[in-house]
């Protein structure tokens, strides 16, 4: 077996153009470094070669996949990919994140960025194999005929390219084909890129799949030090992170509905009467295994079994999207609904939302767990009202010419913490680059355990800058979130720095990756502003919960801080 060391000099692209039918190996310049990799680089990489003002669905649009530095060697939360791409649900800076054990194959295959445009004539997939070449990385990359699998869900897709390849897996299913715009891109089964239609991107260029394969090996620059590293770490994760282990992100539910920021019946309460027969106590009963994305040891991953489906799932997300947001306790039905969405390839949040705004305009009952179930399939086949749904609810709107409120930031339906009882998160919500997103800044978390007044202005707009800009960074190298929790930890900028130097043999203090962390934001709000995206502003519904005074306050504090006044 081949190893590789890490080396901060060497950033290998495989870029494949489709229209062209044409792959090729290329490496990134030493400047591209200040970026640290994943994130950073992958922004850096559309900001050079997606035209200004490329519709969404046009050949042109582009799918990074990147890599960070921590990719490919054993600890816990290293094995996460990242996504980039102009999002067909906003217009706007699109980017997601996947667990699982496809950025480790992208290393074992001796690749460090997948950079895809153009659009192929007929249904294709990606096959990736490192092979011939050795040491300089480069191996056979081919475009395979897929017209056999377009039409098939996204888990018989994987099913059959196992059989045929092995390797891991990413697969569109038919949300994806039909260009739903929220639709995401499946791995194992239950991992997503999950948010801003990347599904409907790599639909849009008639490319159903990417297996990628490769027996390299990844070694670190200090390899006595990161086992030491990560021994602390799954040492204090498993203090601080006993609940994900033991739930996963259902946990969380109790104490969002107990703040009364749990969003129920569209947005319109915060806390759901029937919480208890859809919270982590009553999926516990069918869960039947955990898993976890490769060398992690938290497994915050449940499957769960019903008499009709089995599923990685429902997360927190899901069950707050497709459960207290419709006013849905049914919870088998729900886990037939995750199934659906996860079998379709398409966002739980957004379709959820988009059910629910459905459901206010009086299309809909509430907690109708049968219909929801009928509307994701129409959805998916853009059947019917389906057709119309597909298009997210910034759209539905618009196209009705309805009176009630779409609740969206930027296009992009928010997540499932209510800010009139978390002002960071109302801060976040407009902030966010890729819209009402919980991710960027997690701020949710230091509002919800008291280390800040939630119903405060103060020190918000500090606490989601800092926030925003360290999960750039993490986002760069590329770590998993869980492990880097605010307050929870255990991970922050010391701990970063340390490991970045452990890896690399490289240094860069904290005050450096703060800067790059800087840096990465200025660069994700360049684009949005190039392709006149939507500005940082919020619902009617949440400017009136948390006050618009307030909202304005700590926005301009914000601006203040990012020097962008």
């Amino acid at each position: 077996m081949l190893k590789l060391k890490v080396k901060c000099d060497i950033m290998k692209v495989l870029k494949v153009d489709l229209s062209l039918e044409k792959t090729s190996y290329d490496k990134l310049p030493s400047s591209y470094l200040k970026f640290i990799g994943g994130k950073g680089i992958a922004t850096k990489l559309l900001l050079e070669y997606l035209p200004p003002k490329t519709d969404p669905f046009s050949p042109d649009n582009l799918l990074i996949f990147a890599t960070g530095p921590l990719n490919g060697i054993a600890l816990s939360g290293a094995s996460r990919l990242t996504c980039h791409f102009k999002s067909p649900l906003t217009n706007g800076y699109g980017e997601s994140q996947c667990g699982g054990y496809i950025a480790h194959a992208f290393k074992k295959a001796g690749i460090d960025i997948l950079l895809i445009k153009g659009r192929s004539d007929s249904p294709v997939y990606l096959l990736i194999e490192n092979g011939k070449d050795g040491e300089d990385g480069k191996g056979e990359a081919i475009i395979e005929d897929a017209s056999n699998l377009w039409g098939r869900d996204s888990f018989e897709t994987e099913k059959i390219l196992l059989k045929k390849h092995g390797g891991e897996i990413l697969t569109i299913g038919q949300a994806g084909e039909n260009l739903v715009r929220f639709a995401c891109i499946n791995h194992r089964k239950g991992r997503q890129f999950g948010r801003g239609g990347a599904g409907a991107v790599m639909g849009s260029k008639n490319l159903k799949a990417i297996v990628v394969k490769g027996d390299k090996e990844v070694k670190p620059a200090n390899p006595e030090k990161l086992k030491e590293f990560r021994k602390w770490l799954n040492d204090s994760a498993r203090k601080t992170h006993a609940s994900m282990t033991k739930y996963g992100t259902p946990g969380i539910m109790a104490l969002t509905n107990e703040a009364n920021v749990l969003p129920t019946r569209y947005w319109q309460k915060g806390s759901f009467e029937e919480v208890e027969k859809i919270n982590a106590e009553a999926l516990s009963k069918y869960v039947v295994k955990s898993t976890a994305c490769f060398a992690c040891s938290v497994a915050c991953g449940k499957i769960v079994k019903t008499a009709e489906v089995e599923v990685e799932g429902p997360e927190y997300e899901t069950l707050f999207a497709l459960g207290s947001l419709c006013e849905n306790s049914d919870l088998e039905d729900l886990i037939k609904a995750a199934e659906l969405c996860d079998r379709y390839a398409m966002d739980t949040i957004t379709a959820g939302n988009v059910i629910a705004y459905w459901m206010a305009l009086g299309k809909a009952e509430f907690g109708d767990s049968k219909r929801i179930i009928k509307l994701i399939e129409k959805i998916a086949l853009r059947r019917e009202e389906g057709d119309l749904l597909a298009e997210g609810v910034k759209r539905v709107a618009e196209k009705l010419n309805s009176e009630k409120e779409p609740i969206h930031v930027k296009g992009l339906e928010p997540a499932g913490y209510h800010p009139a009882g978390l002002f960071g998160m109302a801060l976040a919500y407009a902030t966010s680059p890729r819209g009402a997103c919980h991710m960027r800044s997690c701020a949710y978390r230091p509002n919800l355990v008291g280390a800040i007044d939630r119903f405060s202005v103060e020190g918000q707009a500090a606490l989601v800058k800092d926030l925003e800009d360290f999960y750039a960074v993490v986002d760069s190298m590329v770590l998993c979130r869980f492990l880097c929790l605010p307050i929870i930890g255990p991970i922050y900028w010391k701990e970063l720095s340390k490991l970045y130097e452990i890896v690399t043999g490289e240094k860069m203090e904290v005050e450096d990756l703060k800067k790059a962390g800087e840096e990465i934001v200025n660069l994700i709000r360049e684009f949005n502003l190039r392709e006149g995206m939507d500005g940082e502003t919020l619902p009617k519904t949440f400017l009136k919960a948390i006050g618009e005074d307030n909202f304005r306050r700590m926005l301009e504090e914000y601006h203040s801080l990012r020097g962008w006044n």
